[in-house]
């Protein structure tokens, strides 16, 4: 069960002034474990992709999702110790 990446995924979106939260593709073109985990979440609804986006400089590519209410939800629960 991935309650605490969920936990530490959500928080960091969460946190975030826009609700958004991304992962860098490495430079051989590999994305990190977080990307699998932020679809994990993307499936059950409790982030939205926002999709991905060219960073300012060279080699740089980002994904990014933005939490939802149902996020919102999750981590009330998650923090509450309900999951």
């Amino acid at each position: 069960m991935l309650v605490d990446h969920a936990r530490r995924l959500l928080n960091k979106a969460a946190q975030s002034t826009d609700g958004c939260v991304s992962v860098k593709r490495q430079l051989d073109r590999a994305w990190p474990g977080d990307h699998s985990r932020l679809r994990g979440l993307e499936s059950r609804g409790d982030l939205v992709w926002l999709g991905e986006q060219a960073a300012p400089h060279l080699g740089g590519t980002f994904a990014t999702w933005q939490i939802t209410p149902a996020g919102l939800l999750q981590l009330r629960a998650l923090a509450a110790g309900g999951l």
